[in-house]
């Protein structure tokens, strides 16, 4: 009689075999294919855009990349510009130390040492929207997101969703504290609007290391590195080659990774809005002052004063250059004031500082006199003051008397809302904050039209996406294109370190710490951004000064510099792409033009 063989019988067979057979990792064999030509590596490498939509994780392969390629770094004087790779082991290294070789061009240039900053980006437990929104969800995802020296900072527990920051004391004694724990059992002050979790991240005991330290390469896993270049207005022009050696703990040598660095010769300007007009003020809504870093360091004033510094310090690192004054006329408002034209900020504008007096002729009575103790204080009183929040047509309405009597001071108005406020009291404004997409132009074709105004947005998205490139084109090109003339969403805060919320996700540019804050990477594409405007700026100045001229040649050459940035679509071009098509025009501009 015929033996049958059943279904069953044959996929348990089929079963039995694909059990017996080895089993290959798919990430390990598709990275394996890219190096067939390579003698038997134990680590392989990608150079990777620094600015990308892609969330590097350790099990995402780098779609974006280029299998053991040079890192290349293009940047104007008076820049930073960052340059990213994935590192992937093939068996388990343990901890590999990275270090630089020396920067050099071909004539024997160096590039210094200390203007170049390596970091690990370190994934860790956000929640469930993380990378792509500002609102909230149940639960926590693994999300790339700080820049760090040592990895060992935070511990990150996959088994458990959890994030811990380790402690280390004064006499060498360790300990973790667990910084993602529900957010009703984390909560400091109930009573603070602000509801401070229990963590203390600015207190002496939690700090980061001052250089990249050994980091783990485990079998199978990416890790992402972030090389960030300072060029500063003395450095040479020139292509400088360097790399980043790998070596294992007993200091044999893995491999380099190679690193072209251009320094363009020229300076980038500040900003200016795309008409060339007004000066690009930037700036965000911030709750950080000296009263908030003493709730994070445990009450150490002698210490907020330095990390007061250090934190203004950073914004101006990244191109923000105007902190909003938490403090009034008084000891807070003069001492954040004072540390602002310290660290380099804006010498001749302030946010904050000074609030109305009233109407009629004892409200001009009171502005003045805030007007002179600004004037003795900081030498003017270009002041915008922060009076009301998204009101209503009543309330702009009932309060321009108020409006009048601080402005007869000298004083200058800031408000945020939509757009009854331009209906309303669009002549009284001096900075409108509108609550729509930044590039969206529908309220700065109203507002630029009075030729006065700044025009920020907000809202659309509040700071709360990790992903760098999304972050790029919000502070960049999209409202530059768009019309706007000044950034300031809300909110620029140093945390909570515990992403659990379900309404809004905490808004965290850069997170608080000992030596000042951690950065991360929605903060390096704010800095992108602002440099794209900066470019920019540089491009359409050159290129206009060129549409003048009789020449038909480089007038033609200016126009189709101002023909190339005006075809970009504001929402989606590439960015990347339309920045060296501006570091092209502006090298032929300035050499046609002799500048």
């Amino acid at each position: 009689m015929k033996k049958t063989t059943t279904t069953a019988a044959l996929l348990a067979a089929c079963g039995a075999l694909a059990a017996s057979a080895p089993k290959t990792d798919p990430l390990a064999a598709r990275v394996a294919a890219d190096f067939t030509n390579a003698p038997a590596p134990k680590v392989a490498w990608y150079a990777v855009p620094a600015m990308s939509e892609m969330q590097r994780l350790p099990d995402v392969y780098p779609e974006d990349g280029v299998p053991g390629g040079k890192v290349r770094i293009v940047a104007a004087k008076d820049e930073f510009e960052p340059g990213s790779f994935d590192v992937y082991a093939f068996e388990n290294l343990g901890k590999v130390a990275f270090s630089l070789t020396p920067f050099k061009t071909d004539d024997g240039k160096t590039f210094p040492a200390e203007n170049l900053d390596l970091k690990l980006v370190k994934v860790w437990f956000q929640n469930k929207n993380g990378w792509f929104s500002y609102f909230g969800d149940t639960g926590f995802k693994l999300c790339p997101d700080l820049l760090l020296n040592d990895e060992d900072l935070i511990r990150v527990d996959v088994a458990k969703q959890a994030n811990y920051a380790r402690l280390v004391e004064k006499d060498g004694t360790t300990s973790e504290w667990w910084i993602n724990p529900p957010h009703r059992l984390d909560v400091r002050f109930w009573e603070h609007y602000h509801n401070p979790c229990s963590f203390l991240p600015m207190k002496e005991n939690f700090r980061d290391a001052k250089t990249l330290q050994p980091v783990l390469l485990p079998k199978g896993e990416f890790r992402q590195f972030f090389l960030t270049a300072h060029v500063t207005k003395d450095v040479p022009a020139g292509l400088y080659k360097g790399a980043v050696e790998m070596a294992d703990a007993k200091g044999a040598k893995l491999g380099a990774v190679p690193v072209a660095l251009r320094v363009l010769d020229f300076v980038l300007p500040q900003p200016k809005d795309y008409s060339g007009k007004k000066d690009y003020l930037t700036a965000s809504y911030s709750y950080i002052s000296f009263d908030l870093i003493m709730q994070e360091n445990g009450g150490d004033a002698a210490l907020a004063r330095k990390q007061l510094k250090a934190v203004l310090k950073d914004q101006v690192d990244h191109n923000q250059l105007m902190h909003m004054v938490r403090g009034s006329v008084d000891s807070e408002g003069y001492f954040t004031a004072k540390t602002m034209l310290e660290v380099g900020m804006r010498k001749d504008v302030q946010i904050g500082g000074a609030s109305p007096g009233g109407a009629g002729e004892e409200g001009i009575a009171a502005a003045r006199r805030q007007a002179d103790y600004w004037d003795r204080a900081i030498g003017h009183h270009n002041i915008y003051i922060a009076y009301g929040d998204e009101p209503g047509s009543w309330w702009l309405k009932q309060t321009r008397p108020v409006y009048e009597a601080a402005q007869k001071a000298g004083f200058k108005f800031f408000i945020a809302g939509g757009d009854s406020v331009f209906n309303k009291a669009g002549y009284i404004y001096d900075w409108h904050n509108v609550a729509k997409d930044p590039v969206n132009d529908s309220s700065t074709r109203l507002w630029n039209q009075l030729d006065r105004a700044h025009v920020a947005w907000y809202a659309n998205h509040h700071v709360g996406p990790e992903n760098p490139a999304f972050n790029r084109r919000q502070y960049g090109l999209g409202p530059y294109l768009a019309g706007y003339s000044a950034n300031c969403n809300y909110a620029h805060h140093f945390g909570p370190y515990n992403d659990d919320r379900l309404t809004y996700k905490p808004m965290v540019f850069a997170y608080g710490i000992y030596d000042g804050v951690i950065d991360t990477l929605p903060w390096e594409g704010f800095r992108e951004g602002m440099d794209d405007i900066r470019y920019a700026t540089l491009m359409t100045s050159l290129a206009r000064k060129a549409a003048k001229s009789e020449d038909v040649d480089v007038r033609y050459l200016g126009l189709k510099a101002l023909q190339m940035l005006a075809s970009q679509d504001r929402a989606e071009c590439d960015l990347a792409a339309c920045r060296h098509e501006m570091i092209n025009y502006i090298l032929r501009l300035k050499q046609t033009l002799g500048e």
